[in-house]
């Protein structure tokens, strides 16, 4: 089945997209258009270190030093936060608890938040880098199982999804993780913004090869379905083009054709400013006709999410 959704950026809550809440450290409540609702982000990554430095991304790494590779080093002698299990589930727990109570509504960048969005959809590994990069990563999918349970929310009432650019997930202990969130209702989102690799470069640069995350999704939506997250946008004024939607499709069709699930593909644009002044949205026209193409060339499910910067 093909279907359509497109949500822009408004005033009544998509704009709170904050990482820093309160005096919490890991944990954040963001109102997400792809979630529809309230998603509790829980970031393993408060460094800002990723193993992408995508062009699109909203996290400021202007201050890291350049380094030998692709990507860029954090600033000399910055402190390297830890990342500690017990805060992960404290701050889960209390986030949980204000939603359960509706708490969480009276905040400030929350009262306006439109009633169909006063929901919690989802805990979210996601944050400031690549959340399966970190060492513990099975435990702390198991501590956001536990919070969940100890808060009340059913497994099909607040689900776990993994937001992921699948560079890590052949990794035993990402592997682990995996199960656990197949287990109980959770969902993989993995990104794949191309579909050739000098456009893989371009977007996302990174050290990483294209093959690699192409095969770590295959062998991922093997053992469980798993949603396409793609970001289309314009550099230096340019969207993608049209052979690039056709490798794009291309892909997705051979990991189908070798045994992978893909449940839904969700195609979305810049919706937040990014450090990169060149990179803007996709207008939601140029948008919904990438979306016709991919519906057309593969008969997936196709969900669109636009954005207007750099319209005005």
């Amino acid at each position: 089945m093909a279907r359509s959704i497109v949500l822009n950026s408004g005033p009544r809550g998509f704009e709170a997209h904050s990482r820093n809440w309160r005096s919490f450290r890991l944990c954040y409540p963001v109102i997400s258009r792809r979630s529809r609702g309230l998603s509790l982000g829980v970031n393993l990554n408060p460094d800002r270190v990723c193993n992408f430095d995508c062009i699109y991304c909203e996290v400021d790494r202007r201050d890291f030093r350049p380094g030998k590779s692709k990507l860029p080093l954090p600033p000399r002698n910055a402190p390297r936060p830890q990342v500690s299990l017990e805060e992960i589930k404290e701050e889960l727990a209390e986030l949980l608890r204000l939603a359960r109570s509706g708490e969480i509504w009276q905040e400030p960048e929350f009262k306006e938040v439109a009633p169909e969005l006063r929901r919690v959809n989802d805990i979210a590994f996601s944050g400031d880098g690549e959340p399966t990069t970190y060492p513990l990563f099975d435990q702390a999918v198991q501590v956001a199982l536990d919070a969940r349970a100890e808060a009340g929310f059913a497994e099909d009432e607040v689900k776990l999804v993994l937001i992921t650019n699948a560079t890590q997930l052949h990794r035993p202990v990402v592997k682990a993780g995996l199960r656990l969130l197949d287990a109980h209702n959770g969902e993989v989102w993995g990104k794949l913004d191309a579909g050739t690799a000098p456009y893989y470069d371009l977007v996302d640069h990174t050290n990483v090869p294209f093959e690699k995350v192409l095969r770590n999704l295959l062998e991922t939506a093997r053992h469980q379905p798993i949603n396409i997250q793609t970001c289309f946008l314009r550099v230096h004024g340019e969207g993608p083009s049209h052979a690039e939607i056709t490798a794009y499709c291309d892909r997705l069709n051979e990991i189908r054709a070798s045994g992978g699930d893909l449940r839904l593909v969700q195609l979305y644009t810049v919706a937040r400013r990014p450090p990169n002044e060149w990179v803007t949205s996709l207008p939601d026209t140029e948008l919904e006709e990438i979306a016709g193409v991919v519906r057309e060339k593969t008969g997936l499910e196709v969900e669109t999410f636009g954005g207007n910067i750099g319209l005005d």
